[in-house]
């Protein structure tokens, strides 16, 4: 069974329609990118959500 917070954490989701994609890249690639991504002191995740809105409008 999932701990409190787990499970907290899922309901938040859950309510938000929060999901998780996953994708498959070179493992170089993801290095560049995790150091690219340090550098710009900007999270991962903030430069996928912003290429997937830029990509829609």
């Amino acid at each position: 069974m999932a701990n409190p917070q787990t499970q907290a954490t899922e309901r938040y989701r859950a309510k938000k329609g929060i999901i998780t994609k996953s994708i498959k890249i070179p493992k170089e690639m993801n290095e560049s990118f995790i150091r690219a991504c340090r550098k710009a002191r900007v999270s991962q995740a903030k430069v996928f959500r912003d290429f997937i809105t830029n990509f829609i409008n």
